[in-house]
């Protein structure tokens, strides 16, 4: 069974994306495995980008199979931060892409975006990518401020979000240590999480670290559980199951 891809070149400079679709293999320990082995710099990514169409990237080699050709993609993105992202994620998804692989030239690295829905993944998009929204020409949304500055982890036993980095990378550390768990509680999380962002400001989770967010996590999730039974025990006892 064939497991869809999208391959991007994010251009920040241009605001172009430039995108392969990818056809068989293309979960992270196959076609991500390969991208980081085999086309981890920025004139290899740019490459792979602008093939077109990929049947499959051999891990090992690096080797690439094309039963097709076709042109690569080339989508002009919005000036806006949150718009952009907005638009990324629907690239991914009209390609049928179970995961979406976007080269990120400021930190020479490949981010990872799993397919759980366009808003999922425009999420998760705004807070891997939050350290290139000064590179789009509108304001974007606050949600992802720490400060005036840029944001740097620093180390100190622990990673904390200092003033010069996104707090979306000791997030993404957390939510990494914690991918064992179940997607749609994780997802409710980040859901949870944006939303206090939004409403309040990221200045409350300026001093968080790793084990900080997870504990925030687990706390959520205990929480949750309790306003379920909570709430089916009034259901049960509406129904006269119980009294």
């Amino acid at each position: 069974m064939a497991t869809r891809a999208l391959i991007g070149y994010l251009d920040t400079d241009g605001g172009v994306l430039t995108t392969t679709y990818n056809h068989y293999d293309g979960y992270p320990s196959n076609l991500g495995k390969a991208l980081n082995k085999f086309y981890n710099t920025p004139e290899k990514a740019k490459e792979i980008a602008n093939k077109g169409y990929v049947s499959y990237i051999d891990p090992e080699t690096g080797e690439i199979e094309a039963a097709n050709k076709q042109a690569p993609g080339k989508v002009k993105l919005s000036t806006n931060f949150l718009d952009a992202m907005d638009e990324i994620a629907e690239e991914i998804d009209s390609y049928g892409g179970d995961y979406g692989y976007i080269w990120d030239n400021s930190k020479g690295e490949w981010i990872t975006i799993e397919n759980e829905g366009i808003g999922e993944m425009s999420q998760e998009l705004e807070m891997e990518l939050a350290h290139l929204k000064d590179k789009f020409d509108s304001e974007v949304d606050e949600a992802y401020h720490v400060g005036d500055n840029k944001e740097v982890i620093t180390k100190e036993g622990e990673d904390k979000v200092d003033s010069q980095e996104s707090f979306a990378k000791v997030l993404s550390q957390a939510m990494f240590k914690l991918q064992d768990q179940p997607k749609d509680m994780i997802s409710a999380y980040k859901d949870s999480l944006a939303n206090d962002v939004r409403l309040n400001g990221v200045e409350q989770y300026a001093d968080y670290t790793v084990e900080d967010f997870i504990e925030d996590y687990n706390n959520y999730v205990q929480d949750k559980i309790e306003l379920d039974e909570i709430f089916t025990r009034q259901m049960k006892y509406k129904a006269g199951i119980i009294k």
